[in-house]
């Protein structure tokens, strides 16, 4: 196989998974009512970082829990399941982070 060749198919599938975060992060913005242009954006950006950043720690967990192969599919999948539930996954981690952060107590 030609270097070129493998690099393209490289780049292809790097930009298939942030397509797949993507149209994931739109597709959230149906299950949100009443945003303005602004909260619509930024729900928009934060479901596609959120889901660029995490798909590829979440889907080596699933390939390794499942036995799943790590390809291309697993990979656009997490992406885009990832980028359409953003929007409910991340008030969750708030408030585990706001229970954790209150069972420390004070650290005065």
């Amino acid at each position: 196989m030609e270097p070129t060749t493998t690099a393209a198919g490289a780049l292809l599938a790097k930009y298939s998974v942030a397509l797949a975060a993507f149209i994931g992060a739109i597709l959230s913005l149906g299950f949100l009512k009443g945003l303005t242009r602004g909260q619509a954006a930024t729900a928009v950006l934060t479901g596609f970082f959120f889901s660029t950043y995490l798909t590829q720690p979440v889907s080596a967990y699933l390939a390794k829990s499942l036995e799943l192969e790590m390809n291309d599919y697993l990979l656009c999948g997490v992406a885009f399941l990832l980028g359409l539930t953003a929007m409910n996954i991340i008030p969750g981690i708030k408030a585990a982070l706001g229970q954790f952060i209150a069972s420390r107590g004070p650290t005065a």
